[in-house]
């Protein structure tokens, strides 16, 4: 089983990322949500080139995505892997699921970062003129 990696954003990030997948991946999202409501039961297996598709559109498609993809897949790997083992509890994964939030808590800090210094650097007023 693999979950679509926006689930696992700390909350101050889920919003604006989730915006960004449906902005760039409306069609894929669509048709994963309307797989696995199609197939209550067997959604697992039968929408897995679906969540697939989407997968790769977000990470091709949002930087944040990426970034967490790139920086935290060995953690994202260990909770899945929990999650495989322990399907019939998943609270046992909890602190696998802790350590995978405060990694993708880490690259969402990372790229606030990035972005305001981005910003400052793109903004003329910030511009030393004393110089």
């Amino acid at each position: 089983m693999s979950i679509p990696i926006y689930f696992y954003f700390p909350l101050y990030d889920m919003d604006q990322t989730l915006d960004e997948v449906n902005k760039h991946c409306a069609d894929q999202v669509h048709a994963y949500a309307t797989c696995v409501d199609s197939n209550e039961n067997t959604w697992k297996v039968d929408c897995v080139d679906l969540r697939k598709a989407l997968t790769k559109c977000s990470d091709e498609n949002v930087t944040l995505m990426k970034m967490v993809r790139l920086s935290c897949q060995p953690v994202i790997d260990r909770y899945q892997e929990c999650l495989r083992k322990n399907e019939k509890d998943p609270s046992v994964c909890i602190d696998s699921l802790r350590d995978l939030y405060q990694c993708t808590e880490g690259v969402g800090q990372m790229q606030e970062k990035m972005n305001a210094l981005k910003t400052k650097h793109q903004d003329p007023r910030t511009v030393d003129s004393t110089k």
